[in-house]
């Protein structure tokens, strides 16, 4: 192993330090091709990294270096080159994808925490190289992928193992990240190719469900895909061991699908609210799940988001309610801080006046939430548990946790709804001056700074400042003088 890896490191170093010399010896241009091939070998050596093989990961910056330098010739030599690279690359992507695949369930479960977190960290580099390599081969990469992919789920003569099938998701994962992929012919087959796979495996199971966020945006401009995959991310929002892939995710199509999801509304919300009673999901997952509930409920009718929110976040407040009466204690502080989590990132996202078309005034928007009139129901919630949010405070004021997670509840709220937060500035300024007054700390005079600077831009500003204490007001103004 040491030998053919000495030996594959002296290629490499060979191919990057003079890959642009040797494509100009175009006499030679086969021992230059034999070194490529070589190199190659290098690349999809026998054996799993890194249990087996350490050597592949060593030729991946050559396959980035040798592309850019083919580009970079002027177009009449760059045809020429691509004549007889571009096949190797397409070579490279057979290559990269055998070298992704797990290995079989037995083998992968004897592997250690830290080989598991390097092959991860493994596939991550394959994955930026594919997207590197779509810009050469561009479109005719994914009708590759789609092609192969589709002859393994139609073959029912054939058996496959499910590492093949992952590998060619990855593949197509790694490209619809990070390349525009909505005008690409082979994304409708491929959606209706995804309830197809017999998932059966964790990884499989978790490389499905990134591979749906990753088209996401695509949609959202073709709605009607929506039936065919939607299921299967709720299915997999109940599966502990899917939770960041799952709620990520739904997270996604909530965010860029909302205004094509109200006929799906009822069900996703129903889901959610199980999966977050059962508490299968950890922490930061729950806080993505209320922000995708918020994009979720952004696009209802009004009277369906006040219904929907109490649902959803009545269990909250009565949990909170009986904590609220208790002594404080290291336990009951990780609820509270927990409940105030899930509010503030459900306000973060849940915004009725927002438009999905965002990307220039000169543009209308080509779909919006229909008008709304009313109070904003972020503000009615928020009026609801004022007086609860108050109560808890009364006995962790001293607590800055705590407070940080009260007062991020209306900073988020405040930078989501601007001059929608106006009937709140008033009952909002005298409890931030209650307790700046008490225990000054830093969360309180953040909030107080962009309440003000919110409302100065988008209603009045004296309804806040005749609010506030002369020392909270004093110690604000030198804060913001002081930037």
């Amino acid at each position: 192993m040491e030998t053919s890896h000495g030996i594959c490191r002296i290629a490499v170093s060979l191919g990057e330090n003079h890959s642009r010399t040797l494509l100009e010896q175009v006499e030679h241009w086969q021992s230059f091709l034999a070194l490529v091939n070589m190199i190659m070998f290098c690349t999809g050596i026998p054996g799993h990294y890194p249990v087996n093989e350490t050597t592949s990961s060593l030729t991946l910056t050559f396959w980035y270096t040798l592309q850019d330098d083919i580009m970079s010739f002027e177009a009449e030599k760059q045809a020429v080159y691509l004549q007889v690279y571009r096949p190797v690359y397409f070579q490279l992507v057979d290559v990269l994808l055998h070298k992704a695949q797990f290995p079989t369930d037995e083998e992968y479960a004897s592997w250690s925490s830290d080989e598991k977190e390097q092959f991860r960290i493994y596939r991550v580099d394959i994955s930026d190289t594919l997207m590197y390599v779509y810009e050469m081969l561009g479109a005719e990469l994914l009708s590759n992928l789609y092609d192969k992919l589709g002859r393994l789920l139609t073959n029912a003569e054939q058996p496959t193992s499910w590492q093949h099938t992952e590998a060619l998701l990855y593949g197509f994962q790694s490209i619809a990240e990070t390349i525009d992929v909505n005008y690409s012919d082979v994304i409708p087959g491929l959606i209706g190719l995804i309830p197809r796979i017999n998932i059966n495996n964790v990884q499989l199971a978790d490389t499905v469900m990134f591979t749906i966020g990753a088209l996401a945006e695509w949609l959202a401009d073709h709605p009607v895909m929506l039936s065919s995959v939607l299921p299967l991310v709720l299915q997999a929002l109940g599966n502990p061991d899917l939770s960041v892939s799952s709620v990520s995710t739904l997270k996604k199509i909530c965010r860029e699908c909302k205004y094509d999801l109200p006929p799906y509304a009822t069900n996703i919300v129903a889901v959610s609210q199980e999966v977050l009673i059962k508490q299968i999901h950890k922490t930061s997952q729950c806080m993505w799940l209320m922000q995708a509930l918020g994009f979720l409920l952004s696009a209802l009718p009004v009277e369906d988001i006040l219904r929907n929110l109490h649902s959803l976040i009545t269990p909250y407040i009565q949990q909170l309610e009986k904590l609220a009466e208790e002594t404080p204690n290291p336990s009951n502080k990780l609820a509270i801080i927990h409940i105030l989590g899930l509010l503030s990132n459900l306000f973060t996202t849940l915004d009725i006046t927002k438009q999905e078309d965002e990307s220039g005034e000169s543009v209308p928007p080509v779909k919006s939430t229909v008008p709304q009139t009313g109070p904003n129901p972020v503000v009615v919630v928020l009026q609801q548990v004022f007086a609860l949010i108050q109560t808890v405070l009364s006995k962790w004021l001293n607590d800055s946790q705590v407070v940080e997670a009260v007062c991020a509840i209306f900073e988020k709220s405040v930078k989501t709804l601007l001059h929608d937060f106006a009937p709140m500035v008033s009952q909002l300024s005298e409890m931030l001056g209650q307790m700046y007054s008490t225990i000054p700390q830093a969360s309180a005079l953040d909030l107080t700074r962009q309440v003000i600077h919110s409302i100065v831009i988008h209603s009045s500003f004296h309804k806040i400042i005749t609010a506030l204490p002369a020392s909270l007001f004093h110690c604000l103004m030198h804060c913001v003088n002081s930037f």
